[in-house]
């Protein structure tokens, strides 16, 4: 088997995980984000996943807010992770359609006054 990456991930010194998967295909992610959004609202955050592709499952180790002094250290590792502290299946095409039509009703009633039929 190929070796499998991930990321030991620290925040201000104290390590959250060593995200990853001892997997043939798999896919980390670290994202950190900011956000500012029109009606003033902020967001800084950090969410630590990624997918067990063989399973086809959804695998997270750690999603929280930063704040602003926040020191992040991130480090590509080849081995010796932590398990995910939680797994979800990926929605079946039916589950996705189901919920592509429920949002396009609540839509549709919504928007009622403004739809010319």
């Amino acid at each position: 088997m190929k070796k499998s990456y991930g990321f030991e991930v620290f925040v201000n010194g104290k390590k959250l995980t060593r995200a990853g998967l001892s997997k043939e295909n798999y896919v980390i992610n670290c994202i950190i984000g900011a956000v500012h959004r029109k009606d003033d609202s902020e967001e800084l955050y950090m969410q630590i996943g990624g997918l067990d592709s063989a399973l086809d499952v959804h695998v997270s180790w750690f999603g929280d807010r930063l704040k602003v002094g926040d020191k992040i250290s991130v480090e590509v590792i080849d081995g010796g992770f932590d398990e995910p502290n939680s797994k979800s299946r990926a929605f079946t095409e039916q589950e996705i359609r189901e919920q592509k039509m429920k949002q396009y009703l609540q839509l549709k009633e919504e928007l009622k006054d403004y739809l010319k039929e």
